[in-house]
């Protein structure tokens, strides 16, 4: 029998045209209005920070590196701050089948964007068993221009992974009456965690969902549906149901819906801060060290985000944001009004009288309204944290704000809701569904708005060069990214608009050590070692705790002939953090300039744990064992070079040394030529050349190569021998 609100006037009615849609038809849906959105973003490469977290991640290269992510090593491997295992598995996984091809990573993001889209529509209509509202809030969510950068962003992945499995384990905790599926629940709720730490905020949905609509529905007694332990859905709590003592109900709720919870948070926290602290994560204070500061600015950045969900213009992946430093400053006012007209209407929508008929609509509506706002509670500096403004952070809020608006905008279609297992989903009626000649043209408008925006944003992230030149534009003042412009213009050997973009961020923000840092490395290749040294010295100042800069100065000291101190600042790096086999290929080469054997044959080994396959790695080892007489182990690692990079110029150099040690002229000859085929400016190679020329008596051609030595390498005069050879066939009057 179905109840009835006694005020309430019922018309004929009849099913949603959404509600007998074929449910095959709503997946394809589903799956195709992500994909289509975010199609034009498979065509982007690495951006931000997708190139340290990939493709200058050696970590991820080798499957055989997986244990590692589960030990204290991660850290400085994966060059991660914080304990992000799952998201670091998925770059493995990538890495595997897509090796540095961006496409196939972008392919991943847009699927695991569209799993949520999926989730997401599978919760909400489970909870609001309303399946035109559940479609929506899931098409809204595929598209709306605050995901974009989350979807983008293949080092942002962590975002999309946590709302996976937060929709996964709310959905898991809805069918929780087997208790397979409440362990799945904490299970995803484990997983979440381990992907990012925001998704600690999961147990307020569920508290939320426990005040509004189990703890409240009676003054003295409380619902308990029979027969089950799931969570209930707020359609469930209008049929026949049991009622318990208070306290017994309470007690009963905290051991079935947040114990669990509680315990896999401990658990998480233990592992994260104690089991497995990252020792170099450093702290960050509130802004301008004022707590009052803080409070105002996020206040700020809380309108902000509000604004965005409803007009989400001028997106940017780097925001300045200006300090509010008055409670009189008119963005603060103008803040503080924008979010007590939210919380004003969320109030009312919660404590208004509600009809049975409706059965808290609006109050589950302002529920995820609420949502939206605990899901940003890790992110508003409370416990300060390095970026306080970021679109990234809005990924799940988003998921709240769709459902809300969505409910709102349908509100109006629900004239009773199903009270029994017959009725899976509500009934309309036509004079209500009339309306939908205003509703349904606003929704296409959104959608298509949603869409547009979406599209355009999504160019932005096209490659490093649209992506900063679009910042600035917004943003002249932007160090960051004319830092990160000059670094993409020296990538592409545009060397003095590369300086010049690295100026004028140092001019901006003198105190700025990551300007300075790349400003070094310009500086390095223009020849000007001196300056480089100068800006390096100037971000280790600035910031002492920088294993980057402590690696250039160790490259440019070796530059100067300054070994030891090279050895110093590499050991610096290393200690800092530096982890990657570049560093350790270096400090294993300054140990070979000093004769030191051993230890270079021991950092290179050190490079070779992190990543196998690195070519140049092998190549040195080869030389040392070289000069080691090892032959055969010299052979070993050039052959492997050679396999791993056909094209290694100093691999064939090398290998001609040792055929040169077996007597084997003709085929060291033929290594030496092949080392000045793959790089001209070898100048190692011409000397082994010339050498061979003018020992077979072929002056004419030894004269040729070992000009070509002079040319690119002087210092080879130092030697005796050579100088004598180099005398003897007159290139010294040259």
């Amino acid at each position: 029998m179905s109840i009835k609100h006694k005020n309430a006037t019922y018309l004929p009615a009849t099913h949603s045209p959404v509600a007998r849609l074929n449910p095959k038809l709503l997946y394809i849906l589903l799956s195709l209005i992500p994909l289509c959105v975010f199609l034009n973003s498979l065509q982007s490469g690495f951006v931000y920070d997708d190139i340290g977290v990939i493709e200058d991640n050696y970590f991820i290269r080798s499957l055989q590196n997986i244990p590692k992510i589960f030990s204290k090593d991660y850290f400085h491997l994966a060059n991660e701050l914080s304990y992000r295992p799952i998201v670091t598995l998925t770059y493995f996984l990538d890495y595997a089948i897509w090796r540095l091809n961006p496409s196939g990573y972008h392919l991943t993001n847009v699927i695991l964007h569209t799993i949520n889209c999926f989730l997401l529509y599978a919760v909400v209509l489970r909870l609001v068993r309303m399946r035109p509202v559940a479609l929506l809030s899931a098409v809204l969510f595929s598209m709306h221009p605050c995901v974009t950068e989350a979807v983008n962003a293949i080092s942002y992945r962590e975002d999309i992974l946590a709302t996976l499995f937060i929709f996964l384990s709310c959905l898991c905790l809805i069918l929780s009456g087997k208790k397979v599926y409440y362990a799945l629940s904490l299970l995803s709720y484990l997983l979440s965690l381990f992907s990012k730490e925001t998704a600690i905020v999961m147990p307020l949905f569920i508290l939320l969902w426990w005040i509004f609509f189990v703890r409240k529905r009676h003054p003295s007694f409380h619902p308990v549906r029979e027969g089950t332990g799931s969570f209930p859905s707020a359609s469930q709590l209008n049929g026949r149901e049991s009622f318990s003592p208070a306290k017994s109900r309470w007690g009963r709720d905290f051991t079935n819906y947040f114990l669990g919870y509680i315990l896999i948070s401990i658990f998480y926290l233990i592992i994260r801060f104690i089991v497995l602290k990252n020792p170099l994560e450093a702290s960050v204070g509130y802004l301008q060290g004022s707590i009052a500061i803080n409070f105002m600015t996020m206040a700020k950045i809380l309108a902000s985000y509000v604004k965005l969900m409803f007009l989400p213009f001028h997106l940017s992946a780097d925001y300045t944001i200006a300090p509010v430093l008055s409670i009189f400053d008119a963005s603060f006012i103008t803040s503080i009004t924008l979010l007590v007209a939210v919380g004003f209407i969320i109030f009312k929508m919660i404590t208004t009288t509600v009809s049975l008929h409706v059965l808290y609509r609006d109050r589950m509506y302002s529920v995820f309204m609420l949502c939206f706002f605990a899901a940003l509670l890790p992110v508003l500096n409370i416990i300060p944290i390095g970026h306080i403004m970021a679109d990234r952070y809005l990924y799940l809020p988003v998921a709240g704000f769709c459902t809300a608006i969505s409910g709102l905008l349908l509100r109006g279609a629900i004239t009773q809701f199903p009270v029994n297992k017959q009725e899976k989903f509500p009934v309309y009626n036509h004079n209500i569904l009339s309306n939908y000649a205003f509703v349904i043209p606003l929704i296409a408008v959104i959608c298509i708005f949603f869409t547009a925006r979406t599209v355009l944003r999504n160019r932005d992230w096209q490659n490093e060069y649209i992506f900063w030149t679009k910042i600035l534009s917004e943003q002249p003042q932007n160090y960051d990214a004319h830092n990160n412009l000059g670094s993409y213009f020296y990538k592409q050997g545009a060397l003095d608009r590369a300086i010049c973009e690295l100026e004028e961020a140092v001019r901006l923000k003198k105190n700025y050590p990551e300007g300075h840092n790349s400003l070094g490395t310009m500086y390095i290749d223009k020849g000007l070692i001196d300056k480089a040294i100068a800006e390096y010295v100037e971000a280790v100042k600035y910031k002492p705790v920088f294993p980057q800069a402590y690696y250039n100065l160790g490259n440019a000291c070796i530059k100067k002939g300054m070994v030891d101190d090279a050895i110093k600042f590499f050991g610096k790096a290393i200690s800092q953090g530096m982890y990657n086999p570049q560093i350790f290929n270096n400090l294993g080469s300054a140990y070979m300039k000093k004769g030191m054997m051993d230890e270079a044959v021991a950092q290179y080994q050190r490079a070779l744990s992190v990543y196998r396959d690195f070519a140049e790695v092998h190549s040195n080892l080869g030389y040392v064992y070289t000069e080691k007489g090892d032959l055969d182990r010299a052979m070993f690692e050039l052959k492997e070079a050679l396999r791993l990079q056909p094209s290694h110029a100093n691999a064939h150099n090398n290998l001609g040394a040792v055929y040169c040690q077996q007597g084997l002229w003709d085929v060291a000859l033929d290594e030496f030529m092949k080392a000045v085929r793959f790089d001209p400016k070898n100048a190692s190679a011409h000397k082994n050349i010339g050498m061979i020329y003018f020992t077979k008596g072929d002056k004419q051609r030894a004269r040729e190569h070992l000009l070509q030595m002079l040319k690119y390498d002087p210092n080879y005069l130092k030697d005796a021998g050579i100088y004598a050879i180099v005398s003897e066939l007159g290139l010294l009057k040259d």
